[in-house]
Protein backbone atom coordinates (compact mmCIF):
# COMPACT_ATOMS: atom_id res chain seq x y z
CA UNK A 1 0.00 0.00 0.00
CA UNK A 2 2.93 1.95 0.76
CA UNK A 3 4.51 2.13 -2.42
CA UNK A 4 1.40 2.37 -4.52
CA UNK A 5 1.02 5.81 -2.71
CA UNK A 6 4.37 6.49 -3.46
CA UNK A 7 3.66 6.11 -6.94
CA UNK A 8 0.95 8.25 -6.93
CA UNK A 9 2.71 10.84 -5.48
CA UNK A 10 5.37 10.77 -8.01
CA UNK A 11 3.19 10.50 -11.03
CA UNK A 12 1.42 13.75 -8.82
CA UNK A 13 4.34 15.63 -9.11
CA UNK A 14 5.39 15.00 -12.25
CA UNK A 15 2.36 16.18 -13.90
CA UNK A 16 2.23 19.26 -11.71
CA UNK A 17 5.61 20.05 -13.42
CA UNK A 18 4.24 19.73 -16.80
CA UNK A 19 1.30 21.34 -16.47
CA UNK A 20 3.41 24.95 -15.50
CA UNK A 21 5.13 27.15 -16.99
CA UNK A 22 8.44 28.43 -15.09
CA UNK A 23 9.57 31.85 -16.17
CA UNK A 24 12.96 32.80 -14.32
CA UNK A 25 13.89 36.44 -13.52
CA UNK A 26 17.37 37.70 -13.74
CA UNK A 27 17.82 40.31 -10.83
CA UNK A 28 21.90 40.88 -12.31
CA UNK A 29 20.53 44.12 -13.60
CA UNK A 30 18.77 46.67 -11.73
CA UNK A 31 15.44 47.45 -13.76
CA UNK A 32 12.64 50.41 -13.55
CA UNK A 33 10.23 47.38 -13.72
CA UNK A 34 11.06 46.31 -10.37
CA UNK A 35 13.54 49.15 -8.88
CA UNK A 36 12.37 51.77 -7.73
CA UNK A 37 8.01 51.72 -7.73
CA UNK A 38 7.28 51.70 -4.00
CA UNK A 39 6.95 55.32 -1.79
CA UNK A 40 9.23 53.57 0.19
CA UNK A 41 12.16 53.07 -3.07
CA UNK A 42 11.67 56.88 -3.83
CA UNK A 43 12.41 57.85 -0.25
CA UNK A 44 15.59 55.55 0.37
CA UNK A 45 16.96 56.91 -3.16
CA UNK A 46 16.62 60.21 -2.31
CA UNK A 47 17.94 59.43 1.51
CA UNK A 48 21.19 57.55 -0.36
CA UNK A 49 21.98 59.67 -3.46
CA UNK A 50 21.53 63.58 -1.77
CA UNK A 51 21.34 63.62 1.60
CA UNK A 52 24.55 60.63 1.89
CA UNK A 53 26.80 63.68 0.25
CA UNK A 54 25.94 66.04 3.38
CA UNK A 55 26.92 63.72 6.65
CA UNK A 56 29.45 64.13 8.88
CA UNK A 57 30.11 60.70 9.74
CA UNK A 58 33.95 59.75 10.43
CA UNK A 59 35.70 61.03 7.53
CA UNK A 60 32.46 60.92 5.20
CA UNK A 61 30.90 63.60 3.92
CA UNK A 62 30.84 67.45 3.01
CA UNK A 63 31.09 68.58 6.55
CA UNK A 64 32.98 65.69 8.47
CA UNK A 65 35.34 67.47 10.60
CA UNK A 66 38.89 65.98 8.87
CA UNK A 67 38.06 66.98 5.33
CA UNK A 68 34.91 68.73 4.76
CA UNK A 69 34.56 72.02 3.60
CA UNK A 70 33.79 74.28 6.74
CA UNK A 71 36.71 72.30 8.84
CA UNK A 72 38.71 73.61 4.97
CA UNK A 73 37.68 76.84 5.57
CA UNK A 74 38.11 77.60 9.09
CA UNK A 75 41.42 76.53 9.37
CA UNK A 76 41.97 79.00 6.32
CA UNK A 77 40.95 82.33 8.89
CA UNK A 78 42.17 84.25 11.33
CA UNK A 79 41.70 81.97 14.36
CA UNK A 80 42.18 78.35 12.21
CA UNK A 81 45.07 76.50 13.52
CA UNK A 82 46.25 72.86 13.58
CA UNK A 83 48.89 71.04 16.24
CA UNK A 84 50.44 68.24 12.96
CA UNK A 85 52.61 70.50 11.58
CA UNK A 86 52.34 72.74 9.02
CA UNK A 87 53.14 70.52 6.32
CA UNK A 88 49.84 70.05 4.19
CA UNK A 89 48.06 72.21 7.08
CA UNK A 90 50.27 75.46 6.33
CA UNK A 91 48.77 75.46 2.78
CA UNK A 92 45.10 76.44 4.96
CA UNK A 93 46.41 77.74 7.87
CA UNK A 94 48.40 80.90 6.47
CA UNK A 95 46.18 80.68 3.05
CA UNK A 96 49.14 79.41 0.82
CA UNK A 97 47.11 77.54 -1.64
CA UNK A 98 48.73 74.99 -3.72
CA UNK A 99 47.65 72.93 -6.73
CA UNK A 100 49.32 69.50 -5.44
CA UNK A 101 48.51 66.55 -3.28
CA UNK A 102 47.89 66.31 0.02
CA UNK A 103 45.27 64.65 2.76
CA UNK A 104 44.71 68.27 3.97
CA UNK A 105 45.06 69.90 0.25
CA UNK A 106 42.44 72.82 -0.53
CA UNK A 107 41.96 71.21 -3.73
CA UNK A 108 40.07 68.54 -2.27
CA UNK A 109 36.87 68.90 -1.95
CA UNK A 110 36.19 69.52 -5.97
CA UNK A 111 36.52 66.05 -7.33
CA UNK A 112 34.35 64.23 -4.73
CA UNK A 113 31.44 66.39 -4.53
CA UNK A 114 30.95 68.03 -7.80
CA UNK A 115 29.69 64.64 -9.14
CA UNK A 116 26.95 64.41 -6.60
CA UNK A 117 25.08 66.80 -8.30
CA UNK A 118 24.53 64.86 -11.98
CA UNK A 119 23.48 61.32 -9.38
CA UNK A 120 21.17 63.68 -8.14
CA UNK A 121 19.81 64.96 -11.25
CA UNK A 122 19.56 61.05 -12.67
CA UNK A 123 18.00 60.06 -9.44
CA UNK A 124 15.06 62.99 -9.85
CA UNK A 125 14.81 61.44 -13.16
CA UNK A 126 13.74 58.24 -11.71
CA UNK A 127 11.70 59.46 -9.44
CA UNK A 128 9.11 61.07 -12.10
CA UNK A 129 8.37 57.69 -13.27
CA UNK A 130 7.16 55.93 -10.17
CA UNK A 131 3.26 55.69 -9.36
CA UNK A 132 3.05 57.00 -5.88
CA UNK A 133 1.61 60.23 -3.98
CA UNK A 134 1.73 63.14 -6.08
CA UNK A 135 2.39 65.46 -2.86
CA UNK A 136 4.78 63.24 -1.61
CA UNK A 137 6.60 62.57 -4.90
CA UNK A 138 6.87 67.05 -5.18
CA UNK A 139 8.48 66.90 -2.02
CA UNK A 140 11.44 64.27 -2.39
CA UNK A 141 11.66 66.32 -6.08
CA UNK A 142 12.16 69.60 -4.12
CA UNK A 143 14.80 67.89 -1.52
CA UNK A 144 16.54 67.02 -4.66
CA UNK A 145 16.97 70.61 -6.03
CA UNK A 146 17.90 72.16 -2.35
CA UNK A 147 20.34 69.44 -1.96
CA UNK A 148 21.76 70.10 -5.81
CA UNK A 149 21.56 73.94 -5.02
CA UNK A 150 23.29 73.20 -1.71
CA UNK A 151 26.27 71.47 -2.96
CA UNK A 152 26.45 73.98 -5.84
CA UNK A 153 26.77 76.64 -3.19
CA UNK A 154 29.50 74.88 -1.28
CA UNK A 155 31.55 74.59 -4.04
CA UNK A 156 31.15 77.50 -6.12
CA UNK A 157 31.89 78.99 -2.60
CA UNK A 158 35.33 77.38 -2.50
CA UNK A 159 36.35 76.77 -5.78
CA UNK A 160 34.08 79.65 -8.32
CA UNK A 161 32.15 78.47 -11.27
CA UNK A 162 31.12 74.51 -11.63
CA UNK A 163 30.35 72.07 -14.34
CA UNK A 164 27.36 71.39 -15.04
CA UNK A 165 25.99 68.22 -17.33
CA UNK A 166 22.45 67.83 -18.68
CA UNK A 167 20.06 65.18 -18.57
CA UNK A 168 20.96 63.94 -22.08
CA UNK A 169 24.60 64.18 -21.30
CA UNK A 170 24.41 61.91 -18.33
CA UNK A 171 22.69 59.53 -20.25
CA UNK A 172 25.06 59.02 -21.95
CA UNK A 173 27.68 57.42 -19.77
CA UNK A 174 29.89 55.47 -22.15
CA UNK A 175 30.51 58.38 -23.99
CA UNK A 176 33.52 61.14 -23.33
CA UNK A 177 31.50 64.54 -23.49
CA UNK A 178 34.27 66.78 -21.77
CA UNK A 179 31.79 69.78 -20.37
CA UNK A 180 32.64 73.67 -19.72
CA UNK A 181 32.62 75.15 -16.78
CA UNK A 182 29.61 77.67 -16.41
CA UNK A 183 30.33 81.39 -16.01
CA UNK A 184 29.83 83.09 -12.31
CA UNK A 185 26.19 83.76 -13.65
CA UNK A 186 25.12 80.79 -14.86
CA UNK A 187 26.64 78.92 -11.79
CA UNK A 188 24.58 81.97 -9.48
CA UNK A 189 21.30 81.60 -11.83
CA UNK A 190 21.05 77.65 -11.29
CA UNK A 191 21.75 77.77 -6.93
CA UNK A 192 18.78 80.22 -7.23
CA UNK A 193 16.49 78.63 -9.19
CA UNK A 194 16.89 75.39 -7.60
CA UNK A 195 15.93 76.59 -4.16
CA UNK A 196 13.43 78.54 -5.44
CA UNK A 197 11.56 75.40 -7.10
CA UNK A 198 12.12 73.95 -3.74
CA UNK A 199 10.67 77.15 -1.66
CA UNK A 200 6.80 76.63 -1.35
CA UNK A 201 7.26 73.18 -1.52
CA UNK A 202 9.04 71.49 1.47
CA UNK A 203 7.76 72.27 4.97
CA UNK A 204 8.83 75.09 6.66
CA UNK A 205 11.00 73.15 9.40
CA UNK A 206 10.95 70.02 10.92
CA UNK A 207 11.03 69.49 14.92
CA UNK A 208 13.42 67.40 16.28
CA UNK A 209 10.48 64.73 17.15
CA UNK A 210 9.67 64.40 13.70
CA UNK A 211 10.77 61.13 11.89
CA UNK A 212 11.52 64.05 9.12
CA UNK A 213 14.20 66.02 11.09
CA UNK A 214 17.09 66.28 9.24
CA UNK A 215 15.65 66.50 5.83
CA UNK A 216 15.49 69.48 3.78
CA UNK A 217 13.14 72.43 4.43
CA UNK A 218 12.32 75.93 3.26
CA UNK A 219 14.36 77.45 6.29
CA UNK A 220 17.55 76.19 5.04
CA UNK A 221 16.81 77.26 1.37
CA UNK A 222 15.86 80.67 2.62
CA UNK A 223 19.33 80.70 4.54
CA UNK A 224 21.41 79.55 1.59
CA UNK A 225 19.83 82.06 -0.85
CA UNK A 226 20.39 84.41 2.19
CA UNK A 227 24.44 83.66 2.01
CA UNK A 228 24.13 83.95 -1.79
CA UNK A 229 22.85 87.18 -1.52
CA UNK A 230 25.16 88.01 0.68
CA UNK A 231 28.51 86.66 -0.75
CA UNK A 232 27.17 87.89 -4.32
CA UNK A 233 26.35 91.79 -2.63
CA UNK A 234 22.67 91.68 -3.67
CA UNK A 235 21.89 93.64 -0.19
CA UNK A 236 18.12 94.06 -1.17
CA UNK A 237 17.28 90.11 -2.13
CA UNK A 238 19.56 89.07 1.25
CA UNK A 239 17.33 91.75 3.32
CA UNK A 240 14.12 89.96 1.72
CA UNK A 241 15.56 86.26 3.05
CA UNK A 242 16.79 87.27 6.46
CA UNK A 243 13.47 89.29 6.78
CA UNK A 244 11.51 85.56 5.51
CA UNK A 245 13.71 83.48 8.03
CA UNK A 246 11.76 85.69 10.92
CA UNK A 247 8.61 85.18 10.10
CA UNK A 248 6.44 83.31 12.86
CA UNK A 249 5.83 79.87 10.53
CA UNK A 250 9.47 78.83 10.69
CA UNK A 251 9.56 79.40 14.71
CA UNK A 252 13.68 80.33 14.86
CA UNK A 253 14.18 81.95 17.79
CA UNK A 254 17.59 82.63 20.04
CA UNK A 255 18.21 79.93 22.96
CA UNK A 256 18.72 82.17 25.93
CA UNK A 257 17.71 79.67 28.42
CA UNK A 258 21.12 78.10 29.72
CA UNK A 259 19.52 75.36 30.87
CA UNK A 260 22.70 72.89 32.76
CA UNK A 261 24.79 73.85 30.19
CA UNK A 262 26.18 76.86 32.40
CA UNK A 263 25.28 79.62 29.34
CA UNK A 264 22.95 79.94 26.66
CA UNK A 265 25.35 79.99 24.35
CA UNK A 266 26.76 76.63 25.37
CA UNK A 267 23.14 75.43 25.47
CA UNK A 268 22.99 75.60 21.83
CA UNK A 269 24.98 72.93 21.40
CA UNK A 270 24.37 70.74 24.48
CA UNK A 271 23.15 67.12 23.61
CA UNK A 272 20.00 67.74 25.92
CA UNK A 273 19.13 70.39 23.71
CA UNK A 274 19.59 69.41 20.05
CA UNK A 275 17.21 70.34 18.29
CA UNK A 276 16.71 73.73 19.53
CA UNK A 277 14.69 76.51 17.89
CA UNK A 278 18.04 78.12 17.00
CA UNK A 279 19.08 75.94 14.30
CA UNK A 280 18.23 76.12 11.34
CA UNK A 281 19.78 73.02 9.20
CA UNK A 282 21.58 70.16 11.52
CA UNK A 283 23.25 66.99 10.61
CA UNK A 284 21.28 64.65 12.71
CA UNK A 285 23.67 62.71 14.95
CA UNK A 286 22.18 59.51 15.34
CA UNK A 287 24.05 56.15 16.96
CA UNK A 288 24.90 52.72 14.62
CA UNK A 289 24.42 55.42 12.25
CA UNK A 290 26.35 58.61 11.83
CA UNK A 291 28.78 60.11 14.08
CA UNK A 292 31.42 63.05 14.13
CA UNK A 293 34.34 63.08 15.15
CA UNK A 294 35.25 66.28 16.86
CA UNK A 295 35.70 65.92 20.33
CA UNK A 296 39.14 63.48 19.17
CA UNK A 297 40.23 65.77 16.75
CA UNK A 298 40.50 68.66 19.99
CA UNK A 299 40.96 66.90 22.81
CA UNK A 300 41.78 63.12 22.27
CA UNK A 301 44.30 63.62 19.42
CA UNK A 302 45.05 67.91 20.45
CA UNK A 303 45.19 68.03 16.75
CA UNK A 304 42.57 71.34 16.01
CA UNK A 305 42.99 74.28 18.30
CA UNK A 306 41.59 78.72 18.39
CA UNK A 307 45.01 80.29 17.13
CA UNK A 308 45.92 82.20 20.82
CA UNK A 309 46.30 85.34 19.24
CA UNK A 310 42.41 85.32 18.02
CA UNK A 311 41.10 84.11 21.44
CA UNK A 312 42.83 87.23 22.78
CA UNK A 313 40.16 89.47 20.98
CA UNK A 314 37.21 88.27 23.02
CA UNK A 315 36.26 90.56 25.08
CA UNK A 316 36.06 89.73 29.54
CA UNK A 317 33.04 88.18 30.14
CA UNK A 318 32.28 87.08 27.08
CA UNK A 319 29.86 83.86 27.50
CA UNK A 320 31.48 82.51 24.03
CA UNK A 321 34.79 81.77 25.32
CA UNK A 322 33.93 80.72 28.43
CA UNK A 323 36.04 77.48 30.04
CA UNK A 324 32.90 74.99 28.76
CA UNK A 325 33.47 76.11 24.96
CA UNK A 326 37.01 77.53 24.79
CA UNK A 327 39.91 75.66 27.24
CA UNK A 328 43.13 77.66 27.61
CA UNK A 329 44.64 74.19 28.05
CA UNK A 330 46.04 74.07 24.34
CA UNK A 331 49.50 75.64 24.18
CA UNK A 332 51.53 78.79 22.84
CA UNK A 333 50.13 79.17 19.70
CA UNK A 334 46.47 78.06 20.61
CA UNK A 335 43.64 77.30 22.91
CA UNK A 336 41.04 73.94 22.94
CA UNK A 337 37.94 74.96 20.85
CA UNK A 338 35.42 72.42 22.73
CA UNK A 339 32.54 74.13 21.91
CA UNK A 340 30.05 71.13 21.48
CA UNK A 341 28.97 69.38 24.45
CA UNK A 342 30.33 65.86 23.99
CA UNK A 343 27.97 63.78 26.58
CA UNK A 344 26.39 61.88 24.07
CA UNK A 345 29.55 59.71 22.44
CA UNK A 346 31.10 56.39 22.69
CA UNK A 347 34.66 56.73 23.06
CA UNK A 348 35.56 59.18 20.11
CA UNK A 349 32.54 58.72 18.02
CA UNK A 350 30.45 61.61 18.88
CA UNK A 351 26.38 62.14 18.12
CA UNK A 352 25.79 65.17 19.04
CA UNK A 353 23.72 67.10 16.56
CA UNK A 354 26.23 68.92 14.11
CA UNK A 355 24.76 72.48 13.41
CA UNK A 356 25.39 73.33 10.14
CA UNK A 357 23.21 77.00 10.06
CA UNK A 358 21.56 78.61 12.72
CA UNK A 359 19.17 81.61 13.85
CA UNK A 360 22.32 83.81 14.90
CA UNK A 361 24.24 83.24 11.82
CA UNK A 362 20.79 84.45 9.89
CA UNK A 363 20.00 87.37 12.58
CA UNK A 364 23.78 89.20 12.14
CA UNK A 365 23.75 88.68 8.14
CA UNK A 366 20.79 90.56 8.08
CA UNK A 367 21.93 93.22 10.36
CA UNK A 368 24.80 93.73 8.36
CA UNK A 369 22.64 93.59 4.64
CA UNK A 370 20.27 96.59 6.16
CA UNK A 371 23.30 98.67 6.69
CA UNK A 372 24.84 98.15 3.22
CA UNK A 373 21.43 98.64 1.71
CA UNK A 374 20.34 101.62 3.26
CA UNK A 375 24.11 103.08 3.74
CA UNK A 376 23.24 104.01 7.47
CA UNK A 377 23.75 102.40 10.61
CA UNK A 378 19.90 101.69 11.50
CA UNK A 379 18.43 101.05 14.70
CA UNK A 380 16.97 97.83 14.05
CA UNK A 381 20.56 97.13 12.90
CA UNK A 382 21.87 97.61 16.27
CA UNK A 383 19.03 95.51 18.03
CA UNK A 384 19.68 92.62 15.89
CA UNK A 385 23.53 92.73 16.73
CA UNK A 386 22.70 93.46 20.40
CA UNK A 387 20.16 90.03 20.11
CA UNK A 388 23.60 87.99 19.06
CA UNK A 389 25.89 89.95 21.95
CA UNK A 390 24.31 90.68 24.74
CA UNK A 391 22.92 86.77 24.96
CA UNK A 392 26.54 86.04 25.33
CA UNK A 393 26.42 88.09 28.81
CA UNK A 394 28.10 91.84 26.68
CA UNK A 395 26.60 95.39 26.94
CA UNK A 396 24.73 96.37 24.03
CA UNK A 397 25.49 98.70 21.55
CA UNK A 398 24.43 102.15 20.99
CA UNK A 399 24.38 104.14 18.42
CA UNK A 400 26.74 106.52 20.02
CA UNK A 401 29.26 103.18 19.65
CA UNK A 402 29.43 103.43 15.66
CA UNK A 403 31.14 106.78 14.01
CA UNK A 404 29.03 105.00 10.16
CA UNK A 405 28.42 102.31 8.36
CA UNK A 406 32.13 101.34 7.91
CA UNK A 407 32.60 101.11 11.55
CA UNK A 408 29.62 98.79 12.35
CA UNK A 409 30.69 96.43 10.22
CA UNK A 410 33.48 96.21 11.76
CA UNK A 411 32.38 95.54 15.01
CA UNK A 412 29.97 92.93 13.39
CA UNK A 413 32.66 91.43 11.90
CA UNK A 414 34.08 90.41 15.12
CA UNK A 415 30.89 89.88 16.54
CA UNK A 416 30.18 87.44 14.19
CA UNK A 417 33.64 85.65 14.72
CA UNK A 418 33.17 85.21 18.10
CA UNK A 419 29.97 84.21 17.67
CA UNK A 420 30.31 81.49 14.98
CA UNK A 421 33.94 80.35 15.01
CA UNK A 422 34.44 77.12 13.66
CA UNK A 423 31.06 77.34 12.00
CA UNK A 424 32.00 78.21 8.43
CA UNK A 425 31.42 81.42 8.49
CA UNK A 426 34.45 83.61 8.99
CA UNK A 427 35.94 83.17 5.51
CA UNK A 428 33.32 84.46 3.38
CA UNK A 429 33.08 86.90 6.30
CA UNK A 430 36.06 88.37 5.31
CA UNK A 431 36.18 87.56 1.64
CA UNK A 432 32.80 89.49 1.04
CA UNK A 433 34.22 92.54 3.24
CA UNK A 434 37.41 92.94 1.48
CA UNK A 435 39.59 92.03 4.28
CA UNK A 436 40.55 87.69 3.84
CA UNK A 437 44.27 89.24 2.15
CA UNK A 438 44.99 91.66 4.73
CA UNK A 439 43.61 89.27 7.72
CA UNK A 440 45.72 86.31 6.75
CA UNK A 441 49.21 88.86 6.23
CA UNK A 442 48.74 89.69 9.06
CA UNK A 443 48.53 86.12 10.75
CA UNK A 444 51.59 84.60 8.52
CA UNK A 445 53.69 87.86 10.04
CA UNK A 446 52.56 87.21 13.95
CA UNK A 447 53.79 83.24 12.89
CA UNK A 448 56.59 84.26 11.42
CA UNK A 449 55.67 82.82 7.88
CA UNK A 450 55.89 86.17 5.78
CA UNK A 451 57.61 83.97 2.92
CA UNK A 452 53.80 82.48 2.34
CA UNK A 453 52.67 86.33 2.10
CA UNK A 454 53.93 85.88 -1.75
CA UNK A 455 51.09 85.84 -4.04
CA UNK A 456 48.06 86.03 -0.78
CA UNK A 457 45.95 88.52 -3.24
CA UNK A 458 46.30 86.67 -6.36
CA UNK A 459 44.96 83.56 -5.53
CA UNK A 460 43.30 83.29 -2.03
CA UNK A 461 39.78 83.90 -2.84
CA UNK A 462 38.80 81.15 -4.30
CA UNK A 463 41.02 77.16 -3.79
CA UNK A 464 42.57 75.70 -6.79
CA UNK A 465 40.84 73.08 -8.56
CA UNK A 466 42.68 69.35 -9.13
CA UNK A 467 44.86 68.83 -11.53
CA UNK A 468 42.48 65.79 -12.97
CA UNK A 469 39.69 68.71 -13.82
CA UNK A 470 42.44 70.79 -15.64
CA UNK A 471 43.93 68.37 -17.80
CA UNK A 472 40.28 67.19 -18.39
CA UNK A 473 39.30 70.39 -19.52
CA UNK A 474 42.35 70.89 -21.41
CA UNK A 475 41.32 67.50 -23.73
CA UNK A 476 38.29 69.60 -24.22
CA UNK A 477 39.43 72.95 -25.17
CA UNK A 478 38.73 74.53 -21.91
CA UNK A 479 40.96 76.58 -19.53
CA UNK A 480 39.34 75.74 -16.10
CA UNK A 481 42.28 76.78 -13.63
CA UNK A 482 41.59 79.27 -10.96
CA UNK A 483 43.31 82.54 -11.01
CA UNK A 484 47.02 82.06 -9.67
CA UNK A 485 47.71 79.08 -9.84
CA UNK A 486 49.57 78.49 -13.12
CA UNK A 487 47.62 76.33 -16.02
Amino acid sequence: MKKILAYILVAVLAIAVQSCELTSTDYSNVSSDFYPTTERDARDLVTSNVYEAFRNDQYGGAFNVATGFFLLGDMATDFGFCSWGEGNWGQLEFANFQNSSGSRNPRMNWEPYLPWISKMELTMDRLKGISMDETLKKRYIAEIECGQAFMAFLIWDFYGPIILADLETLKKPQEEIILPRQTNEATIQYIESKLRAAIGVLPKTYAKESADYGRFTEGLCHMILLKLYMQTGNWAAAVAEGRELMKPEYGYALVTEAGDAGSAYANVFASANEGNRETIWAVNGLREFQAHLWYPHVISWGGYKMARRFFETFEEGDDRCAENVITDGGSADGVLPVKYDMKDRVADDCYTDWIVYRYADAVTLLAEAIVKQSGSVTQEAIDLLNSVRTRAGLEAFTPADFTGKDSFIDKLLWERAHELWYEGCRRQDLIRNNQYVSIMAAKCVAFGRTDYITGLGTNAHLFPLPSSAVNEGRKGGFAYQNPGYGD
